[in-house]
């Protein structure tokens, strides 16, 4: 199952969560985190919003549902 992390303010995509996987991809650049054991911080390249994840997947299927 994919999850999409988004930013809290704008809604624009940082990061693809699948299985145990974090993708952060950003034009040639990209990231992978595998494990449950990671918090990342992001700041939004369109509205400089700075936005939290940790976790799993499924952490960042709970976070997005309380938005």
């Amino acid at each position: 199952m994919e999850t999409q992390w988004r930013c809290k303010r704008c809604r624009t995509l940082l990061g693809t969560g699948r299985g145990m996987r974090l993708y952060l991809r950003y034009k040639e650049m990209q990231y992978i985190l595998d494990g449950s054991d990671y918090t990342v911080v992001a700041v939004c390249r369109n509205c400089s919003t700075v936005n939290e994840c940790s976790g799993t997947s499924d952490a960042l299927q709970s976070q997005d549902a309380n938005r």
